[in-house]
Formats: structure tokens, sequence, C-alpha cells
């Protein structure tokens, strides 16, 4: 978490390779369970109103992540921004060589969890970090 340089809230959310995005469903206990897939289902119909999916499953994390947001912007109105930064030629992480990958990756998780493709009217970037031109730079200093 960090602050623009407007003083809005900035929450990040980093990943280096396409399995990290497909994380398991919560293992929250009953009581919890019942809180997290409210407020959940209060985030899908904001965001989503005709989806069906369950955000509670698969990619959780980036439910959990809209759900953040959703709760900030929305029901708080605090002007937050939620960045998913994605790290391209992470050749340790064997991750994405190119942008493309990732938005393919972005495309399937917005279709699982019934999401538009695009969420930026709600404060919701991707960016993307090419890993080989920041150890180009370094190799400059």
């Amino acid at each position: 978490m960090g602050i623009t340089s407007e003083g809005q809230p900035l929450f990040l959310e980093a990943k280096a390779h396409i399995p990290e995005a497909a994380t398991p469903g919560t293992r929250a206990s009953a009581t919890s369970l019942e809180l997290i897939e409210r407020s959940l289902g209060e985030a899908r119909q904001f965001y989503a109103p005709r989806a069906t999916a369950g955000w509670s499953n698969i990619f959780y994390q980036y439910a959990n992540r809209l759900a953040h947001q959703y709760f900030l912007r929305k029901v708080n109105n605090i002007p937050s921004i939620l960045l998913f930064l994605y790290f391209v030629n992470a050749d340790d992480m064997l991750g994405p060589m190119s942008e493309e990958e990732w938005h393919g990756a972005a495309r399937l998780i917005h279709a699982v969890l019934g999401l538009p493709k695009d969420l930026k009217r709600y404060g919701i970037l991707d960016a993307f970090l090419d890993v080989k031109q920041l150890r180009d730079v370094g190799k400059g200093l």
C-alpha cells in the first residue's frame, strides 16, 4: 500500500508468473466464510451485476483485491487506486515473456469471474514491468 502524488491510497498487487494468479479458494472458518461470501457478493454485484460465478474459489485473491477496492471507493467514498503489476521477462520465475501473455491471463480471470474487460472506471489498472529492462538499467549504474 502507498499514496499517489495526489494523496490517493494506492494498493499494489504484483505477479511474476501466471500460476501465481490462480490462487485457491479461501480456507476461512464457517463464520468468517459467511462474511467473506457476503462481501465478495456485494463487490461482484457492483462490478459485474449479471455475474453468477462464486468469487471465493479459484482466483479468490484477485476477487478479494476487487472487494477491498469496492469497500474503499464505493462503501467509504475513498478515491483509491488498485494496481495489478505484472512482471514480464522474469526468467527466474518462469514468467510470461510478453504483455500479451498477461493480457490473456487477465482475460481468463475476468471471464471466470464474470467481469467486464476494463475496470479503469473503478480505479483498477494494469501495468507491466519488463524485468529485462530493469536489469539493463541496473548494469549501467
